[in-house]
Order: C-alpha cells, then structure tokens, then sequence
C-alpha cells in the first residue's frame, strides 16, 4: 500500500479525431502523483457535459441514464479501493482500474496448483518413475485437502498465499482425527502439501514457506512376521474348497519364500526367471518402487507353486506366474486365512516379505545377501526389515554354550 492511497476519480469528454456529435467519455483514475485513463465505453453531446461537475446537465432520459451510470462507476472504485485498503494490499491507479476492469490477475489457488503437480506426477507415473500408489496418494491427498477447506473455510480452495502453518496443523489434526489417518499416513500426506508448498515458492507464487520450523517423524512400529511353524501351519490348511482362499495363500507362500513385494509379485513373469550356466534357477527383478534388481535364488517351494498353476487361465492369458488378485482383496482374505490357521498375527501382503527377511536371517544368511535379495539400496532398510527370532539368538550362542557349559565355577 502506498503512503498516500487516497484516490481521485474524473470523467472528461474528449473530442474524437473524426468529426461527430457525440464525445466518447473518458475515466482519470489518480493515486499519489500517479495516474491512468481508459474510456468507460459512452459519450455525450460536448453542449451537456459539465466538466466542474463531472456530469450531463442534459434533461432527456439518454443523460440521466448517463449520470446514474457515472455514480455507479464511482461507486465500484471506491468498494475496489475499500477493499485493497482493508486487505491492506498496493494501491495504486493500475490496480484499481485492472480490478474494475476484471483483468486482475486471479490468485494461485492452493489445490489448483496441487492438481499441476499431480499431472506431473502422472507424468512420472507413465514413466515408470514412480509406482501407481505413490501417484494414488497425491490424488487422494488433493481431495482430502477439499475436504478439510469445506469443513473448516465453507470452499472448495483457498488462495496459496493464504496458507499458514497453524493451517498446517489444522490439515494435520483433519486428517488424523476426519480421515482416520495413523501418523504415518499424515506425514506421507504432510510432505505432498510440503512439496507443493516448495513448487509454489519456486514459481514465486508465495513469498514464505509454512512449513518452516515444522518436523514430522514417522514412527517406526514392530514389523509383523511369521515363525517357520506358523508358515508351515498355513500351508498345510486344505483349502480346495475354498479356491479364492487357496490362491492367495499361495501366492503369500510364494512371497514368503522370495521375498517379493505385493506390485513385485503381481507383475513377476516367466521372464523374470532364468537359469544360469551352473543350471541354476534365479528370479531377477527390477522393483517397482525402487528400480534395484532383486537376485533371488529359486527355491522348491515357489518352483512347485509355478508349476501348479501353469495351466491357470490368467497365468496362460498374461504371462505371469501366478494369478494374482488386487492387494485389498488379498489382505481382506488373508484375514481369513489367518482366523483359519489360529494365528493371532495381522496378516498382510507384506508380512511375507519381513518373514522371508526374517527367516534368511535365522538361517544364517548375511545381512548383505539379504538386501542383495530385497533389491534395497541401503542396507539399514533391511535392518528394518529383518528382525531377529528367539530361535536365532538362541543359535547364535551355540558355540559360546558348547564352550562353558561345562565348566564348574568354584
């Protein structure tokens, strides 16, 4: 806002080059020494205008529809200048006459510039460089961002500039308490606001980023996994008669026993498997996520599930080893299976996974051969993921028992 925001608003009739009986009117907008003028689009007979008074002096209906139209005109320039004023923002003749003349440039709106890196986004979905619940993630985290600004603001968007960081937290407490968001759902949810918020200020669509001073930590939960009882358990239930539950008890097996990941699993192929010169059996594999080759050693179990379903429709139609359902219908049956195998543990598509870890690790596979097999980059993700059995810290001692236990303390 300018130290003198005051503004003076006139109406001249200026003589056309042509010679006519009418004179287009003019508006001469001033604000502290500054000025602009553009036509308001009527005229006059040069005989009626009265420039003292700003006005017709003219008596017919033609110049009283002018005058009324003149102070509709003064009117609109000082709700434009109230408003500039009480929003505290540059007031100046520009501005005034772009507002009135509706060619203000309109604000970056917060979920407008959401859904511009979304199309990026997919964009990098199509790519492959990145994976199709990633992308389903800052799709869902828009909508739930329209979600918080109706409950909260009574609109579908708000400007960018307006987001603060008690909004922020307000998002946050949203999608924890309205969503039923755990903490780590709200942080993956959180960094797509923040990495929005950083696009915007790189645009210089903001001048100040609200998440600065904010840190959100994920928590890190015990991972679930199953002892080599329990998978034993599961494998020997007679499911024959239940032919939806059979498949995916198998393809969970096959996962325990490689230690793919459910998107890994759905799209492994025949090609993934090779033989090496030695005649030995591999799966190798990109991840999706990641992009790192998995090398994994084929063991009988998966080699005999693979054969088992050869003749599957899907296997023969796609190519894929297995038939392999969607991840919410896998978890919602492997609930199932769980109840039916007397296991009290959370079943998931990626339990298999931290039980394949779990178990290579008990049976004495290095930590390094392990994140060979997992495809991870950095091993401490499979420190995550492999997490030590009793039974192997129990093994672990063997030697250090076969040593004392036979010595007599005196």
């Amino acid at each position: 806002m300018t130290p003198d925001s005051y503004f003076t608003l006139t109406f001249y009739a200026r003589k056309p080059k042509t010679e006519k009986s009418e004179y287009p009117l003019y508006a001469r907008i001033s604000v502290g020494g500054q000025m602009t003028e553009f036509t308001i689009g009527r005229s006059v007979n040069p005989k009626h205008w009265n420039q003292k008074r700003n006005q017709s002096d003219g008596t017919s209906r033609r110049d009283k529809e002018l005058n009324k139209f003149l102070e509709m005109v003064r009117a609109r320039f000082c709700e434009i200048h109230n408003m500039l004023i009480r929003e505290n923002k540059l007031v100046n003749p520009a501005v005034l006459k772009a507002h009135y003349m509706g060619t203000m440039e309109k604000p970056k709106m917060m979920c407008e510039v959401f859904r511009e890196a979304n199309e990026k986004r997919k964009e990098e979905l199509d790519r492959g460089d990145i994976v199709k619940p990633t992308y389903q993630r800052w799709t869902r985290c828009v909508a739930y961002l329209e979600d918080f600004f109706k409950l909260h603001y009574k609109t579908d968007d708000i400007p960018i500039k307006e987001v603060t960081s008690g909004m922020l937290d307000d998002f946050e407490h949203f999608l924890r308490m309205k969503k039923s968001c755990a903490n780590n759902a709200a942080v993956r949810y959180l960094r797509c606001v923040k990495n929005v918020l950083q696009y915007a200020l790189a645009h210089k669509w903001i001048d100040h980023d609200p998440f600065i001073g904010k840190k959100y930590q994920r928590t890190y939960s015990e991972r679930q996994f199953l002892t080599e009882a329990e998978i034993k358990t599961i494998m020997d239930l007679d499911l024959k008669e239940l032919p939806r539950l059979e498949v995916v008890r198998d393809t969970f097996v096959f996962c325990c026993f490689s230690g793919l990941a459910f998107c890994d699993m759905k799209s492994l192929t025949i090609d993934d498997i090779q033989d090496d010169d030695k005649g030995n059996t591999w799966i190798r594999k990109a991840r999706a996520k990641t992009g790192e080759m998995c090398i994994i050693p084929m063991l009988d179990i998966p080699r005999q599930l693979i054969k088992k379903y050869s003749d599957h429709p899907v296997v023969k139609a796609t190519g894929v080893v297995m038939p392999v359902i969607t991840n919410q219908k896998m978890n919602a049956y492997l609930k199932e299976i769980a109840d039916l195998a007397k296991i009290k543990k959370h079943l998931t598509t990626h339990v298999a996974r931290h039980t394949f870890a779990s178990m290579s690790l008990c049976n004495n596979v290095s930590i390094e051969v392990i994140s060979k097999m997992l495809g991870h980059s950095d091993i401490k993700t499979t420190q995550i993921y492999a997490k030590m059995q009793d039974q192997a810290v129990y093994d672990g001692m063997a030697t250090m028992r076969s040593k004392f236990n036979n010595v007599q303390v005196v």
